[in-house]
């Protein structure tokens, strides 16, 4: 199961900052397994390429266009899915 957030951030000024993130669980240990709960903050570049970062912040003006980024990213898998190659066939010409 996912979870996904948005960071508002409030500057000095009034502007605020809208970041979009996605948790992960993280496991680690040696004998003693623990959890941890770590927030990433999604980064859209071009297309369907996305990033996940827990330094590099992406802002966005508005909150709904940092919602639109984590709809996508959310769809992500859908769309590669669609995108991959089903058959391949050839056609011989004379």
């Amino acid at each position: 199961m996912s979870f996904y957030r948005i960071k508002i951030e409030e500057k000095n000024n009034g502007e605020k900052g809208y970041i979009p993130q996605a948790c992960k669980l993280q496991s680690y240990g040696g004998w003693v397994k623990r959890q941890e709960i770590v927030w990433y903050n999604i980064i859209h570049d071009h297309g369907n390429t996305f990033g996940l970062s827990k330094t590099i912040t992406a802002s966005h003006r508005t909150e709904e266009s940092a919602l639109k980024v984590i709809e996508d990213y959310k769809n992500k898998d859908v769309i590669e899915e669609g995108n991959k190659v089903k058959s391949t066939t050839y056609k011989t010409i004379d």
